[in-house]
């Protein structure tokens, strides 16, 4: 009995020690799990994916927070392919092997699937947000032909006329007194008092007598030489603006008229009265200006990006501010042949009826143009759209946060929408907002990956040669700036366009400036954030600024 009882207190402790050995066992497991799991955790920036650090904080290359890194392992580094290695503060200085870079500073991998040729970028859900990135789906769409402009009343240029004189002497009469009044063809508009005509039509009096006294000869000289007096004294009358009824009255009556008058050569108004009467004036001199009003040209802008969409006969719809409910219609008659160099501007005349006087030269008018009619193509945005001179890129949003520069062939242009030729089809994702962020990191990543590709390849070795070139010509440009240091500065520094002079920016004069690495020719003497992408500025110094600036295409004093 007391056998049967040892041996059962004995299995009873055996079975107790073997499960608190297999709970110690399972537990410290779990434990070690989860600590290899809080290892296993690394974290990433969504701008540049290659950044890949054990801890959160900021990325070392544009200072936005990191985000964790989704299925990260502890063996995700060394399953991936490096493809090289850069510079945490300049993302154009690579390498093929590990190291430090020109700063000093440990340079970081980039993996296969972060830096392909293909261009294709991944960013955090989080980052997207921060970058306000916003999509928009590709569809089909039928353009808007109208163009919408402004345009002015003038004077029909055909239909106007200068009243002047060709003789000297002074005003006796002015039969029209006033700007605005309406006169009609063949009406009295002035008279001249002019002693150079009274000669003329004395002339005229003279060689009529002469003929008359030698009349009777029979000496053919004499009796052609009056006759040629005579038609010779009439075309001076006639050069004198003497009208041929006066003429004629004055050979029938003999009577010299003291003053001469001058008659409207057309219907229209009177835009502009020059003289008073009593004035003395001047062979030349003007007197009236007068235009036809029945008919007035508006003369519409357009830019010349429209120019496609108009042609002669196109159908034009006017309103004017003073009649709002009232609506003219008219042509294109005429597109002018100039382009305007500072506006891009092309001007268009259309003949407008003004039958009853309403409309005023000078008057502003809404124009609406009916231009060429367009097919239904894929049209995007113009905010989508990166014109870099002579590629048009497109964002393309692949899904999962991942997306990819596409170059797209234009058509048409209409209220702030682009016909797509070429690249994109119904139904695509694009991006129409933070694209230049995103385009700006596959281009470098897509240049890099080129660059660092198989050496054995002859094209590959030949661009490589090309940039070892292109880095020892910046090298010697950097030389010899600083040969050229204590020349004669510029009084003003130019930050984006044309040449940055650092030592203007550095105002302080300690030989450092804080400067962006997303935007290079954001340079400034105090720490903070950059204006344009808020990211934030790293210190450098004068000499690592002015490097980054050369090898990005800027101009540096």
């Amino acid at each position: 009995m007391n056998k049967k009882i040892i041996v059962i207190v004995s299995l009873v402790i055996i079975v107790l020690a073997g499960s608190s050995y297999l709970l110690f066992f399972n537990s410290g497991k779990s434990s070690n799990s989860e600590n290899v799991a809080e290892e296993k955790q690394l974290y990433t920036c969504g701008m540049h994916p290659e950044i890949i650090l054990k801890e959160p904080g900021n990325c070392p290359i544009c200072g936005m927070k990191l985000v964790p890194k989704k299925g990260s392992s502890g063996n995700e580094t060394g399953e991936k392919k490096i493809l090289y290695w850069r510079a945490p503060m300049d993302p154009n200085e690579i390498y093929d092997e590990p190291g430090k870079s020109k700063m000093g500073m440990d340079l970081v991998p980039v993996y296969e699937d972060e830096g392909g040729a293909s261009g294709v970028v991944t960013i955090d859900g989080a980052v997207q947000q921060s970058m306000n990135v916003k999509i928009a789906t590709v569809s089909l769409k039928k353009l808007s032909n109208k163009i919408t402009t402004n345009g002015v009343l003038s004077t029909d240029e055909r239909n106007e006329y200068i009243v002047t004189t060709k003789v000297n002497g002074w005003i006796e009469k002015l039969y029209v007194n006033y700007t605005g009044q309406v006169v009609k063809k063949g009406q009295k508009l002035v008279d001249i008092y002019s002693p150079e005509l009274v000669a003329a039509q004395q002339e005229l009096l003279t060689a009529i007598e002469y003929k008359q006294a030698t009349g009777n000869t029979e000496d053919h000289d004499i009796l052609k030489s009056g006759d040629e007096l005579i038609n010779n004294t009439i075309k001076k009358l006639e050069l004198l603006d003497i009208s041929e009824s006066d003429i004629q009255k004055l050979i029938k009556t003999k009577q010299i008229n003291k003053y001469m008058t001058l008659y409207a050569p057309m219907n229209g108004t009177v835009l502009m009265k020059y003289v008073i009467e009593g004035e003395k004036i001047m062979a030349g001199k003007q007197i009236l200006h007068i235009a036809d009003l029945s008919n007035l040209w508006l003369k519409a802008d357009i830019y010349e990006s429209e120019l496609a969409k108009v042609s002669i006969g196109s159908k034009v719809k006017i309103n004017f501010s003073y009649l709002p409910a009232k609506t003219y219609e008219g042509k294109v008659t005429f597109i002018y042949p100039t382009v305007d160099p500072k506006t891009r501007i092309i001007q268009l005349r259309i003949d407008v009826q003004n039958a009853n006087d309403e409309l005023k030269p000078a008057m502003f008018a809404n124009v609406e143009i009916q231009g060429k009619t367009y097919e239904e193509q894929p049209v995007v945005s113009e905010t989508s759209v990166i014109r870099s001179g002579k590629n048009n890129i497109v964002i393309l949003a692949l899904g999962e946060g991942k997306f990819k520069p596409i170059e797209v062939k234009l058509g048409g242009y209409s209220d702030g929408y682009y016909q797509v030729i070429n690249g994109l089809n119904p139904g695509d994702k694009i991006v129409t907002s933070a694209q230049f962020m995103i385009d700006s990191e596959s281009s470098l990543r897509a240049a890099v990956s080129l660059y660092t590709s198989d050496k054995s390849d002859s094209k590959k070795d030949e661009m490589n040669n090309e940039m070892e070139h292109n880095h020892s010509e910046m090298e010697k440009m950097e030389m010899s700036d600083e040969n050229h240091q204590h020349a004669e500065m510029e009084s003003e520094s130019i930050i984006r366009k044309g040449v940055i002079d650092l030592s203007e920016i550095d105002k302080n004069k300690d030989g450092k400036v804080f400067q962006d690495f997303m935007d290079w020719n954001v340079v400034s003497d105090k720490p903070g954030k950059c204006p344009i992408c808020e990211m934030k500025l790293q210190e450098v110094t004068l000499s690592e600024a002015k490097e980054n600036l050369i090898s990005n295409g800027f101009k540096v004093k």
